[in-house]
């Protein structure tokens, strides 16, 4: 494990919290008329299906949210195991690859950029993985 590989495990985590962060914070910017029509009528059932514009503002805040409390997730992983989760690349690459396809002008390429580096700062091993951890040599033959 080079030092490289480890830093770029302890970014992984603030870098999500920060791209989170930024989407909520750009969201309620560019939505600030749908927020303070949605607070001043009550919260309560103020967000209705024929609403293109309040239902996009609740989406865009609601995905922002979801980012940043994967982001504390994978903080904890890094702090308990000092591995991120190879799950998290995944799932960052294909929410990334659906949003850049379906919006190309948008954020999906920063989760791109964030699930590449996560599965970067996988280890390498050779060996397969147990419930225990990641054995020796591959596995072993079942006898019939």
């Amino acid at each position: 494990m080079t030092a490289a590989t480890t830093s770029l495990r302890r970014w992984i985590p603030r870098l999500m919290l920060t791209v989170a962060t930024a989407h909520v914070l750009v969201g309620l910017s560019e939505s600030r008329s749908q927020w303070r029509g949605i607070v001043s009528e009550g919260l309560w059932n103020t967000v209705a299906n024929d609403d293109d514009a309040r239902m996009t503002a609740l989406w865009f805040l609601l995905g922002g949210a979801a980012l940043f409390s994967l982001g504390l997730l994978v903080r904890r992983s890094v702090i308990a195991t000092g591995e991120v989760p190879a799950e998290t690349g995944w799932i960052l690459l294909v929410l990334g690859a659906a949003i850049s396809v379906l919006e190309p002008a948008s954020g999906g390429w920063s989760l791109l950029v964030l699930g590449a580096l996560a599965l970067a700062a996988r280890p390498r091993t050779a060996g397969r993985r147990t419930a225990q951890g990641v054995s020796a040599g591959p596995a072993p033959r079942r006898r019939s």
